[in-house]
């Protein structure tokens, strides 16, 4: 019997706070229990924990992007050195198919001596070494060859899980983002302004807009098979891309032609968040305003397109960083190699190249290992950046320590 009233009591105890929790709930929407200061502070937390990994991808994309570079370039330097010797071992094999057995017969029959004889067998038998060790570095070439080509595939496809990554850290951020109020927002902004992890973590839910990193890092299969660039390559991560998408930032193929040309300036604009998009911001510190004539006008046009492995035009779907300074150069009917390594030594070269970073002029071009862009004034470049992000603004400090820098 003490069980069940004790039952009874327990039924009508829940009865009576399921209808007064039923009468709070209908009397006062549920936002009226919501705290801003809770929700800003889990929103802080989330957003520069999501800002610090961006920070990291951005580090590790930068990072693989030389290495890709730097891996074409040897691609690049073994290729020439084994058509070389392939061309070499061919004359030699062709010379000794057209002349038969007379040179036998010519070193038996023309010599003078015994002695002679033997010195005419040495010889002949020192010219099949050569011969034999030409094909033994023909081989070996070939052999680097293949494996810088294995290495440079393995480079891609590290390059695309990064930018996958990025990609999924953006939804993330967005996500996040929407689901704050106005208010909340707002705060966040502000105090991002002293707050690095903070800002990227916004910086992050803003380039999600773009969808540069939902792009496959190779472009259209047609990319880099001019100029010596990466054709070797270009059959890693290419899946998904029939090369028929619209550039953001341009809707058809056609290269962008520059507004005229403002009046000159001697301001040292920072371009930190320049536009960038018809050429006028960011006169640089030894350099003055942009002309129009220049490839660095046709380069700024550029600014939002995405990084494409091999790209050097609108119909790739976007530039590499050695893409977008041939395009610009092409614009003025400038030919130049496809790689900022051979750009480097064309500058050196042909052109004009220092190591004195403080003597470039407003267009110039800086060179790192695996990377080039053009300078812009203020300790700022402007080019194809990395995998994943879209041709911009960037400082000189965030790939390393310069080369130096010039122009062809």
């Amino acid at each position: 019997m003490q069980r069940r009233r004790l039952g009874g009591s327990t039924a009508r105890l829940s009865l009576v706070l399921a209808l007064s929790g039923s009468l709070v709930l209908a009397g006062a929407p549920v936002a009226a229990f919501a705290d801003p200061a809770s929700d800003l502070a889990a929103a802080r937390e989330q957003l520069s924990q999501i800002g610090s990994e961006y920070q990291s991808l951005q580090q590790d994309l930068r990072e693989v992007t030389a290495q890709v570079e730097e891996t074409q370039t040897k691609i690049l330097e073994t290729t020439d050195q084994l058509e070389s010797a392939q061309s070499l071992l061919a004359s030699n094999i062709s010379s000794d198919y057209k002349s038969g057995g007379a040179k036998l017969a010519q070193v038996i029959l023309g010599a003078t001596s015994f002695d002679d004889l033997i010195s005419r067998v040495f010889y002949m038998d020192k010219v099949s070494t050569a011969q034999a060790d030409a094909i033994d570095d023909v081989r070996t070439l070939k052999s680097q060859l293949e494996e810088q080509q294995s290495e440079q595939k393995q480079r891609l496809a590290d390059a695309q899980a990064k930018v996958d990554e990025q990609a999924a850290n953006q939804q993330a951020a967005q996500d996040l983002v929407n689901s704050l109020s106005e208010e909340v927002r707002q705060q966040l902004e502000t105090e991002a302004e002293s707050d690095e992890s903070l800002a990227s973590g916004i910086k992050s839910a803003e380039d999600a807009e773009t969808g540069v990193s939902d792009r496959p890092i190779t472009g259209n299969g047609n990319a880099g098979n001019s100029n010596g660039s990466s054709d070797s390559t270009n059959d890693s991560n290419n899946s998904g891309n029939t090369g028929t998408d619209t550039p953001s930032g341009g809707n058809d193929n056609t290269p962008t032609t520059p507004d005229p040309e403002p009046p000159a300036s001697n301001d040292n604009t920072d371009n930190s968040g320049g536009s960038g998009s018809n050429g006028s911001s960011g006169g640089g510190s030894n350099g003055g305003s942009p002309n129009y004539s220049s490839p660095i006008s046709y380069a700024l046009a550029m600014e939002g397109q995405p990084y494409v492995w091999g790209g050097d035009s609108l119909a790739d779907g976007g530039f590499d960083c050695s893409g977008l300074v041939v395009y610009a150069y092409s614009c003025i009917g400038v030919s130049l190699p496809h790689n900022s390594g051979s750009l480097m030594n064309y500058c050196k070269n042909y052109g004009y190249f220092t190591t004195d970073i403080s003597q470039l002029q407003y267009g110039d071009l800086v060179f790192w290992s695996g990377h080039v862009a053009f300078y812009v004034g203020n300790g700022m470049v402007f080019g194809a950046t990395t995998f994943g992000q879209p041709a911009g603004y960037g400082q000189i400090s965030w790939y390393g320590t310069p080369l130096g820098g010039g122009r062809p």
